[in-house]
């Protein structure tokens, strides 16, 4: 009891004016003339710095509360003392203060989304305690247990991981983010603007490229609800998307986000379309290469399908099926064939390799032939084995 007594006495109580003092919102002149004056006239010390005009009734109203909060032990003193300075500097009350600051007294600690939708208002602390509980139970990150419960909507939570993503980048400062994500959510700004605003996107009409994940999904290549997910644990993470997809979680291989990165720098020309990347992406994990690779054998795709067609490895139901199936002007019958999976990758790749030695001379037509040939009935027997 002697101990914990002795500790009391050692640990700061703060009395109003060192709050005020420690938070910078009074200087030690001003505090020591204060004192003077309160015990002169027997008023408390609030109420001469009030008179004085240093502080208002709500800044005397916060650091009481503050007070209360540091002897309870329920917030650490530095973190009181900013928030008091918080408060005084913009007029709110220490509630708000937390809020606009994205912390709350009673959910504990909070992702980064969470703060940033607390602090704009977007959702309040009964919701967010809620999709805390969501989220633990579920394993779903907490911005999408927002959208799942119905508290804010898909778009809102792609705005706040874009937001992330600038604050991770520092193009923004978190009270930036915040003031950001009310004027696009409660007054319609767009995100776009936003951008155009901070300088990191040009005039005129033109869009941002889509992000990698648009252009995995777009290649179906990954899930909507995956891409989502990703987006948000990357910026809690501050790892690049890229990493998280093909690293940690090893959802696709690392050349077909490489191939994405290198897709997303083609959007400069308008005639470029999600549907042509997504098309290109989905050769490049079929054929399991670079997009390097695609681009260059384009040229020798109709002459794959020709020697596979000699080897009889294509049916020719198939071909017909698939070249009128083709709907889009863009699209040739081998990429058609490629990503229906009639032509295998192992195949496509070989045929190449063939053709490449044919025209060195150091292949004939009926050895290349032959090759195939021996090369499906691998394939086969392998795909055998796997199902037995």
């Amino acid at each position: 009891m002697l101990a914990a007594a002795t500790k009391r006495n050692r640990e700061p109580r703060y009395r109003l004016g060192e709050l005020f003092l420690e938070a910078g919102i009074i200087s030690p002149i001003v505090l020591n003339n204060s004192l003077l004056v309160a015990r002169r006239t027997s008023m408390p010390l609030g109420r001469v710095l009030i008179m004085s005009g240093h502080v208002s009734e709500l800044d005397i109203e916060c650091a009481l509360k503050t007070q209360g909060s540091i002897r309870a032990g329920s917030i650490d003193a530095q973190l009181a003392k900013e928030l008091l300075r918080f408060a005084h500097v913009h007029q709110v009350t220490i509630d708000e203060a937390y809020r606009l600051n994205g912390l709350s007294r009673d959910l504990g600690p909070l992702s980064r989304l969470g703060k940033l939708v607390l602090a704009a208002g977007v959702v309040n602390e009964d919701d967010l305690s809620e999709a805390v509980q969501y989220a633990q139970d579920t394993g779903y990150p907490l911005g999408l247990s927002l959208v799942h419960l119905g508290f804010i909507e898909e778009s809102t939570l792609t705005i706040c991981i874009n937001l992330q993503i600038l604050l991770r980048d520092r193009h923004l400062h978190f009270n930036d983010a915040v003031k950001a994500l009310k004027f696009i959510i409660f007054e319609g700004e767009t995100f776009e603007g936003l951008l155009h605003a901070l300088g990191l996107q040009g005039d005129g009409d033109t869009k941002p490229a889509p992000k990698v994940g648009e252009l995995l999904v777009a290649a179906k290549l990954l899930s909507h609800e995956d891409s989502i997910v990703l987006a948000e644990l990357s910026t809690e993470k501050d790892l690049q998307y890229g990493e998280m997809v093909a690293g940690t979680y090893n959802l696709v291989r690392k050349n077909v986000v490489d191939a994405a990165l290198r897709l997303q720098k083609m959007f400069n020309s308008p005639m470029f379309t999600i549907e042509r990347a997504a098309r290109l992406l989905h050769l490049v994990n079929s054929m399991n290469t670079t997009l390097e690779q695609v681009l260059v054998e384009f040229d020798v795709l109709e002459q794959v399908v020709t020697l596979l067609r000699a080897a009889e490895l294509l049916d020719e139901g198939i071909l017909r099926e698939t070249a009128a199936s083709i709907n889009n002007f863009e699209m040739s019958v081998p990429e058609a064939l490629i990503m229906r999976h009639a032509i295998s990758a192992t195949q496509a790749r070989m045929a190449v390799m063939c053709l490449s030695q044919i025209q060195a001379g150091t292949m004939t037509y009926e050895e290349a032939l032959g090759i195939l040939n021996n090369t499906s009935r691998e394939e086969e027997s392998k795909a055998a084995v796997v199902a037995a």
